[in-house]
């Protein structure tokens, strides 16, 4: 038998079998935690093997691909009894330890509800975790090993060693034997392994998150396999579980659990506007009229203001899952990207999910972008509406999405169909980078010192178009508007670049209906938002949330930022920024300066950060991040 392609041949096969082991392996997951997953219709578990399949692909290519790149050898030189040495070894090897991280996770899932990710043996070995926990989960868990085992031997047993008769006929016709017809197959072959390795043809990766775009949070460690979520969390950062007091008083000092109020429940809708790059130093109201949004500093007038409100990271993907799941992002890396992404969390549209609200999330941007729509669908949102569902690229802004006031206009005309209390979320665009705005209006808006500023004017039109047409409809005066920013962007102002003024974002509340007006001093920060949207309508059942809510007096408040491996504390015009390598500091505002030495009272904001960044990580290692 002419065999000069039997190495594509082989490898097909090869892959063939590792998709089945998967899928088996999916199959004992699935039944080792069925408790878990009894809410799960058979609609539901049938698209999460379906869908589960590309995720599988992905974990097999990656983890294979010293073995595929031993099959693009020449043939004469992959029949060689030492590349075949080699290529079954490694064969063994890598598949063993890809089977391994599965069976972790047939009695692991049971304790973390999650994936097991690249942090999983640094955990168990934390302490005498190792000693301690290995050899009790094995006497637990003794079939897991027999299984284990079984699976190992059937690996080396059934390894493909001959190549198919078809696939080698198909390989071998008259035409791909030609020097036309190899190189067509061998570039065939490089372009299906690019697309195996990143999962698809999108425009990003596939990540621990995408697996919520098929599924609910339920469904996605179905979804998942572990040995995918290893890889695609090896190598970044985690946390290490800090012991700075006990569990209870740092539970008193920075409280993660909050307690359902004694007043009835307000129904009420809630638009939560988050404004791309609108820092305080282009808003007017702040800086004594000097700004770029006219609209916004009237409407600030009519609300209730929190003037000293901070955003919690410097980029968009870090600020959403503050915003809307209140999660700082205290990472070397976006928690949307982190080892914690399959995390359950609670979220402004899964607590409200719960009061039968419809949930929408709005964002002009392509689908896709920055992974907003699979973070909506993780957070709990029952729709996402973007660039796709908008459908009319007449708007289109050439780069990112949808220009801001049609979209705007359209989000108010898609609540008016919602017949129910709703939660929506509506992130601008406009005012990102290159800062385009509609050519119509050319020349409407002045330019201003920076390239921001004509395009910050142009949202700021397009968010009061969006009030007027919104005044005019009959689900507006019965809603609840936070308006907010994801981070703040570009300065030509000293005050805006230190680092307590490149945090510095509005936050306010304007409630049509209701005497809600004002301004409120105390320190704030976005994880805030969920906490006090819920106080603001009375929730009525204990949930989890890092942040506070602004509207409660007695509470003192507090905002937390991290940046270049330092921790900041603000608080008041004070702030405490450590290391915890010994090098701390403090700050004082009114004229940016740092003291020589330590204020007394910033032993007590060392005490509250030690305090939240301990409930922080334990609730982020542990997967503890909902009331259960």
């Amino acid at each position: 038998m002419n065999s000069e392609k039997s190495s594509y041949t082989l490898l097909i096969k090869r892959l063939w079998l590792l998709l089945l082991i998967y899928t088996f392996c999916r199959l004992l997951f699935y039944f080792f935690n069925f408790d878990y997953f009894t809410a799960v219709n058979f609609s539901d578990l049938s698209k999460s093997f379906f869908y589960g399949i590309r995720f599988d692909i992905t974990a097999i290519v990656i983890t294979n691909t010293p073995i595929i790149l031993l099959h693009f050898l020449p043939e004469k030189i992959f029949q060689s009894k030492l590349i075949s040495v080699i290529n079954k070894f490694l064969f063994i090897l890598i598949n063993s330890i890809a089977i391994l991280l599965n069976a972790i996770d047939f009695s692991l899932f049971q304790f973390t509800a999650k994936r097991a990710t690249a942090d999983v043996f640094k955990v168990i070995s934390f302490g005498h975790d190792f000693t301690n926990t290995v050899p009790k989960m094995i006497g637990d868990f003794w079939y897991v090993l027999l299984i284990l085992l079984a699976m190992w031997y059937t690996l080396q047993r059934f390894y493909p060693t001959k190549p198919s008769v078809h696939l080698n006929s198909f390989f071998n016709s008259k035409f791909s034997t030609t020097l036309l017809g190899r190189s067509i197959f061998l570039i065939a072959f490089i372009g299906l392994f690019v697309i195996g390795f990143r999962g698809g043809i999108q425009f990003k990766p596939l990540t621990i998150i995408s697996a919520t775009q098929y599924g609910s949070s339920t469904c996605t460690p179905l979804i998942l396999n572990t040995p995918f979520t290893y890889v695609k969390t090896f190598g970044k950062n985690v946390l290490e579980e800090k012991n700075f007091m006990s569990k209870d008083q740092a539970e008193q000092i920075s409280p993660t659990i909050h307690l359902p109020t004694d007043s009835a429940f307000r129904d009420l809708n809630v638009v939560l506007i988050i404004l791309e790059s609108f820092g305080k130093e282009y808003i007017g109201h702040y800086n004594k009229g000097k700004g770029y949004t006219p609209f916004l500093d009237s409407l600030i007038g009519q609300s209730y203001d929190c003037t000293q409100s901070y955003a919690n990271a410097k980029r968009s993907i870090e600020g959403i899952p503050a915003i809307l799941a209140g999660i700082p992002s205290l990472l070397s890396e976006p928690f949307i990207t982190s080892a914690y992404a399959g995390n359950s969390l609670t979220s402004i549209a899964s607590l409200l999910n719960k009061k039968n609200y419809e949930t929408i999330f709005f964002h002009g941007g392509t689908n896709g972008t920055m992974g907003f729509d699979n973070f909506s669908k993780a957070t709990g949102y029952k729709r996402y509406f973007g660039r796709t569902e908008y459908n009319d690229d007449t708007d289109f802004d050439g780069s990112w999405g949808i220009f801001d006031e049609p979209f705007l206009k359209r989000t108010a005309e898609e609540m008016t169909k919602i017949d129910r209390p709703f939660f929506a979320t509506i992130f601008t665009l406009s005012s990102h980078h290159p800062y385009d705005i509609p050519k119509k209006y050319e020349g409407k808006f002045a330019e201003g010192t920076l390239p921001i500023h004509k395009s910050i004017l142009y949202a700021d039109y397009s968010l009061k178009e969006f009030f007027k047409q919104a005044s005019t409809l009959p689900w507006f005066k019965n809603t609840l508007f936070v308006i907010t920013a994801d981070h703040t962007a570009t300065s030509d102002s000293p005050y805006y670049q230190n680092r307590q003024g490149m945090y510095s974002i509005p936050l306010l509340f304007f409630m049509p209906s209701d005497n809600l007006h004002g301004k409120s001093n105390k320190t704030c920060q976005q994880i805030d938002i969920l906490p006090s949207i819920m106080g603001y309508l009375n929730y009525d059942s204990t949930y989890f949330a890092f942040g506070q809510n602004t509207f409660n007096k007695n509470k003192t408040g507090y905002a937390i930022t991290y940046l270049n491996d330092t921790y900041q504390y603000i608080e008041s015009n004070y702030a405490f920024i450590t290391d915890y390598t010994g090098k701390n500091e403090y700050y004082q505002f009114a004229d940016d300066t740092i003291k020589d030495q330590l204020a007394p009272d910033s032993s007590q904001m060392h005490l509250k950060l030690n305090a939240f960044i301990q409930n922080y990580n334990s609730a982020l290692i542990n997967n503890k991040m909902i009331v259960r």
